[in-house]
């Protein structure tokens, strides 16, 4: 499990670097919380992504554990 862990932290590392670098008004701008815009359906896409990679990767860590 703190491989799975390490896993999703190094992801998250180099996402938020990625931001600073290249879209740092993201955090103060908030655009993703307005009702029916594209950014707004941009997150969600992000994250429904982000939910099932994390599903994938925990599925893994137990079938490998199971055999």
């Amino acid at each position: 499990m703190v491989a799975f862990i390490d896993i999703l932290k190094n992801r998250a590392d180099k996402i938020e670097k990625w931001l600073d670098e290249n879209h740092p008004e993201c955090m103060e701008l908030q655009e993703h919380l307005d009702l029916d815009t594209p950014e707004r359906a941009y997150w969600h896409y992000g994250y429904v992504a982000a939910l099932n990679d994390v599903l994938k990767l925990l599925n893994r860590n137990l079938t490998s554990r199971q055999n």
